[in-house]
C-alpha cells in the first residue's frame, strides 16, 4: 500500500506530493522526509515526477 507525502522535491526545494509506501523510510524517489509538512501546506503543490513514474511502474508490473 502506498500514500501521498508533501515534502521538498530536493532538500530545501519547493513541495511536492511524493509517494511512499506505507512502512518505508524513504519515497519511491528516494528523498528522506525528515520531518512531516502538513497535507494543507501542499494544497496547490504539484506531483513529484520521479515518484509518478516509479509508482507508474509499479502499479504496470502488478496487474490483475
Amino acid at each position: 500500500m502506498y500514500e501521498m507525502c508533501v515534502g521538498p522535491e530536493v532538500p530545501g526545494g519547493a513541495l511536492v506530493w511524493h509517494v511512499m509506501a506505507k512502512q518505508a523510510t524513504a519515497t519511491l524517489c528516494g528523498q528522506k522526509l525528515s520531518e512531516p509538512i502538513a497535507a494543507t501546506d501542499g494544497e496547490r503543490a504539484r506531483h513529484c515526477p520521479d515518484c509518478m513514474a516509479s509508482f507508474e511502474k509499479l502499479m504496470a508490473t502488478t496487474s490483475c
